[in-house]
């Protein structure tokens, strides 16, 4: 994993990043402190890429593509970063030469069988859970489980966490679902006998219909089209100055592989500084840190709040309704569920509104305020500590550190151009 940053005010943008690379296998876990992440995207411009999550495309390191297109560019301004972006993809999609059609192939495969491998574990998990909340005789239930695994993935991959529907990705033409059933149809079907062939050799008496191999022939086509990124991809972040811009903006992607000629990516996020418009604080990656110093709690501690404030409110609203004389318990019920869905959750959210108001004020304003000042030297040194400071935290939490090693700092002004710098992780 890794921990990047970008900050940006009217006058530069501060791009960092630590250098840890994590190499896990089934039996062992291996971090080393030698990985770049942060480059210069074209010579001589004002703009740099990084990278965060996956340190390859299609087994072609990321730094290789990245120095091949600079090479390509040949120092050519664009008007914009979002130009830049969208220059780097359409590069990696309309490259043959760098991704063959029969290496697109092969990969097409590992996504889906990455897909299909996520599935298996997820269906030993239920089975799991199934045995142990049954003692036993989970032998009958095999086929059910199942059809509940693949179902449940098949529903994850058309709706959202939201229950919003999850629609295809841009950067794909219209009907690219039914060319991938045509191109890969044959190839999909030996994918899935693979798979449940293998675990009906494991799980005696499985069985599967037909139409739970239509929703995994489905599932196989959503890896590719769907707006999801089950499988294994890459953060791409861009940032800096285009030709054309006054002041500095960022657009970062994320990107999986390329298929039928496109690279399956979409746009995460974008930020752009205006005359009037406050500094840009985006952390990448394992963020968790940085964000507890720029809003002054841990996300997750607030979540547990929360949850306990929400837990204890409902209980002093039960004992309440329970102590009130001359009401029947129909009466009683009522009224608590009444209360509980309207008047508390609505007085909860409030409180935590009020909360997060003051917490804005008092702690994230004026940090805010004062990266929007900082000369290019401060915020190229704000970038760099608050990565050091999530290398800090993995260190006295005894976890283990897959943030740390020399930090890489771009700073970049429209003038000055890119300004580069590596700092030691010690505190």
């Amino acid at each position: 994993m890794t921990s990047e940053v970008v900050l940006m005010n009217r006058q530069a943008v501060a791009m960092a990043a630590d250098s840890a690379v994590t190499i896990s296998g089934e039996r062992y876990l291996k971090t080393y402190n030698s990985a770049d992440k942060l480059f210069p995207l074209v010579e001589n411009q004002p703009v740099a890429v990084m990278i965060y999550n996956n340190a390859e495309i299609m087994s072609t390191p990321w730094e290789t593509v990245i120095s091949l297109y600079r090479e390509q560019s040949r120092g050519r301004p664009l008007d914009t970063v979002a130009a830049y972006a969208d220059d780097f993809m359409e590069f990696i999609s309309g490259n043959p030469d760098l991704f063959p059609a029969d290496h697109q192939d092969t990969e097409f495969f590992k996504v889906v069988a990455v897909v299909y491998t996520v599935l298996a574990e997820e269906f030993d998990y239920q089975v799991q859970q199934f045995q142990q909340a049954h003692r036993g005789g989970v032998h009958d239930h095999i086929s059910s489980i199942f059809e509940f695994v693949v179902g449940e993935l098949h529903a994850d991959y058309q709706r959202c966490p939201d229950d919003s529907p999850r629609g295809d990705l841009p950067c794909f033409p219209k009907g690219m679902a039914e060319q991938v059933r045509r191109r890969y149809g044959g190839e999909i079907d030996q994918l899935i006998q693979s798979l449940v062939g293998s675990l009906k050799s494991e799980y005696h008496g499985l069985s599967v219909s037909e139409e739970t191999m239509n929703r995994l022939r489905d599932i196989a086509v959503f890896a590719v089209v769907k707006d999801a990124f089950f499988e294994h991809y890459t953060g791409v972040v861009f940032a800096g100055f285009g030709a054309k811009e006054k002041f500095p903006s960022m657009r970062s992607y994320l990107a999986s592989s390329v298929v039928l000629g496109i690279l399956k990516r979409k746009r995460d996020r974008q930020a752009d500084i205006g005359a009037d418009s406050g500094p840009v604080f985006q952390p990448f990656a394992q963020d968790r840190m940085i964000r507890t110093f720029l809003t002054g709690m841990d996300q997750y501690l607030r979540m547990f709040v929360y949850s306990e404030t929400l837990k204890l409110s409902r209980g002093l609203v039960a004992d309440i309704v329970g102590r009130t004389p001359n009401l029947s318990d129909a009466q009683k019920n009522a009224i608590f569920r009444d209360y509980s869905s309207n008047n508390l959750a609505v007085a909860v959210n409030e409180f935590f509104r009020s909360v997060d108001n003051y917490q804005y004020a008092v702690h994230t304003r004026p940090i805010l305020r004062a990266i929007n000042s900082l000369p290019k030297k401060e915020l190229g040194e704000t970038a760099a500590s608050l990565i050091k400071l999530n290398s800090f935290q993995q260190k006295v939490m005894h976890s283990v550190e897959t943030v740390g090693g020399p930090i890489d700092v771009a700073v970049i002004t429209r003038n000055g151009g890119l300004e580069w710098k590596r700092e030691k992780a010690e505190l």
